[in-house]
């Protein structure tokens, strides 16, 4: 009976029983809001009783060395007030001058008004008592040198007595400085427990506040994380895996949108995919046709040409020419961009490689007049050979397109620890600081070439760069030696994957 009721409280309180298993935020900002008050809060009183135990602290020490310095001060004058007080008594008990008992008598004024101020201090009973002793005593000593003349016995009793008057004021400043001594002890004291309790307190604050800092900070940053691997991978053009987001409310439908963009990504990709094929299909067949033609025509296989229609054949066969490598740039382009796309290591001879790829541009530099300056060291290295070739040659071929007729075209190749190094150059009007960053994106055609026929797709270098970090390696702009552009590559001499033949 009972078990057949917990089914029907849990249909009845589905909502309830989900909150109490897992509260999530409903957005990042209430999460950081609860993080904060979690973490810093507690420290935060923490810090304010520190400070209030503290100020109250120092508050008490202020109070107390401002009366002890006040008591001290007061002695200290009522110290000299006697000793001058006993000077003016002595001087008047010998001349006899009346002058000297005025002077005296000032003296005894001051002697009172340092006394009264003394008796409105926190005194102990001790110094309370000496000072009462000291009024009396000087009082008898006041009425004695008022009331008989300067060579009377009394008189000279009562000067007498201001030595044991002084002896007692010293007492009194001893006695302060004792006090004080005990108010500085009874201080340490006090600081010393307020400083136990504050260590205590920070020992089970801080780790607990770390432990909560560091939970939170796994709460807010795993979804972050999670939304970074999930862009990354469609900047990647990996989209077989959806976003997968742990989180807040409104992080969690970011990671549904996310989704939504793979999907559209993914159908534009196989979109391009197909149309790259379908119209790389559709251009060679008539294309080859056009340029058999051409050949035809160029080598007189059908009759006899004049110069007019030779040069017209010419333009023909260097044009269809032209528009089979921008197919062929385009097919490369979404080869290097495929994932699917792996490199066939093996072991390239670098240096005869570009040798290959310049001899096959031999024909492009005679018909510019372009003089070849080359320096490659021997070096072997691991890579996809294809793509190697095809990188120098989109390098090779951009550097022609960009050079002045009689130009010098500068090819080097080098070894670097467990690196290679290629530089391509040209002495063309070389690329502007504004482009150097957006000449390797895919379609940029920048600043066109004086001297070009056709433009190109802007493929050839973002091909490079595709081949180029496939091999594990960077291409960038430096600056040339002389005017014009130069492209230097670095790669790895070691293979970095792909799968070896």
């Amino acid at each position: 009976m009972v078990a057949a009721t917990i089914p029907d409280v849990n249909r009845q309180f589905p909502e309830q029983i989900q909150s109490v298993r897992l509260y999530r935020p409903k957005s990042i900002n209430s999460l950081l809001l609860i993080s904060f008050v979690v973490v810093v809060m507690p420290l935060m009183a923490a810090l304010v009783h520190a400070t209030w135990s503290v100020d109250r602290l120092v508050a008490q020490g202020q109070r107390a060395l401002f009366a002890t310095v006040r008591a001290t001060q007061n002695v200290q004058l009522l110290v000299e007030t006697i000793t001058a007080m006993e000077r003016n008594a002595r001087q008047y008990k010998v001349l006899g001058d009346i002058a000297l008992l005025q002077v005296y008598q000032e003296n005894h004024e001051k002697f009172l008004e340092t006394a009264g101020r003394l008796a409105a201090l926190q005194l102990s009973d001790l110094q309370r008592q000496r000072l009462e002793l000291i009024v009396k005593v000087e009082d008898n000593i006041d009425d004695a040198l008022i009331s008989f003349p300067p060579d009377a016995e009394e008189t000279a009793a009562a000067v007498d007595g201001f030595a044991g008057l002084a002896r007692d004021a010293r007492k009194m400043l001893i006695d302060n400085r004792k006090l004080v001594e005990g108010e500085v002890d009874r201080l340490d004291e006090i600081g010393e427990r307020l400083q136990h309790r504050l260590v205590l307190q920070a020992m089970a604050l801080v780790p607990a506040a770390l432990i909560m800092a560091a939970v939170f900070t796994v709460l807010i940053t795993r979804p972050l994380r999670q939304m970074d691997r999930a862009i990354r991978r469609l900047g990647d053009g990996d989209f077989s895996k959806p976003a997968k987001i742990e989180g807040p409310r409104d992080l969690e439908q970011l990671g549904e949108r996310l989704n939504w963009m793979r999907t559209r990504l993914l159908e534009v990709e196989q979109e391009k995919n197909r149309f790259l094929h379908h119209i790389s299909h559709e251009l060679k067949t008539p294309l080859t046709a056009i340029r058999e033609g051409a050949e035809l025509l160029n080598e007189g296989v059908v009759g006899t040409l004049n110069a007019q229609q030779g040069e017209i054949a010419a333009i023909l066969r260097d044009n269809t020419l032209q528009l089979q490598k921008l197919i062929e740039n385009l097919l490369d382009f979404n080869i290097a961009t495929s994932r699917a796309s792996q490199l066939r290591v093996e072991s390239v001879a670098l240096d005869a490689l570009i040798d290959t790829v310049l001899a096959d541009h031999r024909v492009a530099m005679l018909a510019r007049q372009l003089v070849l300056d080359k320096s490659l060291q021997p070096v072997e290295m691991d890579g996809d050979r294809a793509k190697l070739q095809t990188l120098v040659d989109n390098l090779v071929s951009n550097a022609i397109r960009f050079s002045p007729e009689a130009g010098e075209l500068r090819v080097r190749l080098e070894k670097q620890d467990e690196q290679v190094v290629i530089e391509v150059a040209d002495a063309g009007p070389g690329i502007p600081e504004a482009e150097r960053r957006r000449i390797f994106d895919a379609f940029y055609q920048g600043t066109p070439a004086t001297n070009g026929h056709v433009r190109g797709t802007g493929l050839g270098l973002s091909i490079a760069r595709e081949y180029a970090q496939a091999h594990g390696g960077y291409i960038e702009v430096i600056d040339s030696e002389d005017q014009g552009a130069c492209l230097r590559v670095v790669l790895p001499i070691s293979a970095a994957g792909g799968a070896r033949e």
